[in-house]
């Protein structure tokens, strides 16, 4: 049985979409399609019912899948452990981030090239869970709570938050608590989120006029004055069309950078690290909320997201 195609058929039903394989595997989704055909037709086997909520696994698939995915573990551990013994420093470091970061990681990226000329990096901003278990990258640099025991890292800043309002078009009366104006919160697939929890516990449902699943659109739609939002404030502080209007502190989430212990020691990802982690502190002061003004990181502008573990 070929790898490939059963890393095909784990992305299908991970993913319970050929769309959202295709994403994962960075194929086309009439790739996916007609390798999986072919897949199914070689074995003989239905493996998916096709139905207008997705794939859904058969009872073939699923047994199927529970023997790729130890398959898969076996194969990305081996995988993790050669790379770790490369002691060159030389090759490809993935890096999976935030979109909002991607500034500061270029100018970090650009002095890191100077110095190691021979290290490349692929970069992956996406909303999709980014897997260091799996080997899907090599770094991660992400928000979170708490990390996974299974990653080593270090937390580069506990993240400050703020209320945010446009300044020219202020759509909270002066003296009118926050609950009363209209605001822009996260839509429904990302309400997860302590930012969106806040909101939703602490302003009224009629009081929502926006929601979107894209950072950049909620900070658009403040700066248009469409209502009120809750940001990280490294994201905030240096618009000048945006004002803060309450700090908050207590949402509990910090920015690390990660990556798998078989890592630990492999030259090139140690350096690139130990380079990130510290282009990143220097930071500190916007990512607390005590930043210069004119040093803010810029919003996402396209498909940002959470790198995770």
């Amino acid at each position: 049985m070929d790898w490939d195609d059963l890393r095909l058929f784990l992305a299908v039903a991970r993913a319970g979409s050929l769309t959202g394989a295709g994403r994962a595997l960075g194929v086309r989704h009439s790739t996916v399609l007609r390798r999986m055909a072919g897949f199914e037709t070689k074995l003989g086997l239905r493996l998916f019912d096709r139905g207008p909520g997705g794939y859904a696994l058969t009872a073939a698939g699923r047994e199927l899948l529970e023997e790729a995915a130890e398959v898969e573990t076996r194969l990305v551990a081996l995988e993790r452990r050669l790379s770790g013994r490369d002691r060159r420093l030389t090759g490809t470091v993935r890096i999976a981030t935030l979109g909002a970061l991607a500034p500061w990681l270029a100018e970090a990226l650009a002095a890191f090239r100077v110095l190691h000329p021979g290290i490349r990096t692929e970069i992956a901003i996406s909303h999709e869970t980014v897997s260091l278990a799996r080997h899907e990258a090599d770094i991660a640099i992400r928000v979170s709570r708490n990390p996974p025991d299974s990653l080593i890292g270090r937390r580069i800043a506990t993240l400050v938050h703020g209320v945010y309002g446009a300044r020219d078009h202020p759509p909270l009366p002066p003296g009118a608590a926050l609950a009363e104006a209209p605001w822009v919160t996260y839509a429904q697939g990302r309400a997860d989120l302590p930012q969106a929890r806040w909101v939703a516990a602490n302003i009224p449902d009629s009081r929502i006029v926006l929601r979107t699943d894209h950072t950049g659109m909620m900070i658009q739609a403040v700066r248009a004055g469409i209502g009120l939002g809750l940001f990280a404030c490294y994201l905030c502080d240096a618009d000048p069309a945006l004002v803060r209007l309450r700090t908050l502190s207590g949402l509990g989430l910090d920015l690390w950078i990660l990556t798998h212990p078989d890592l630990r020691d492999t030259p090139r990802v140690r350096v690139l690290m130990d380079h990130l982690a510290a282009a990143l502190a220097a930071r500190r002061p916007a990512l607390m909320g005590r930043m210069p003004s004119g040093d803010a990181a810029q919003p996402e502008t396209g498909e940002g997201g959470r790198p995770a573990g």
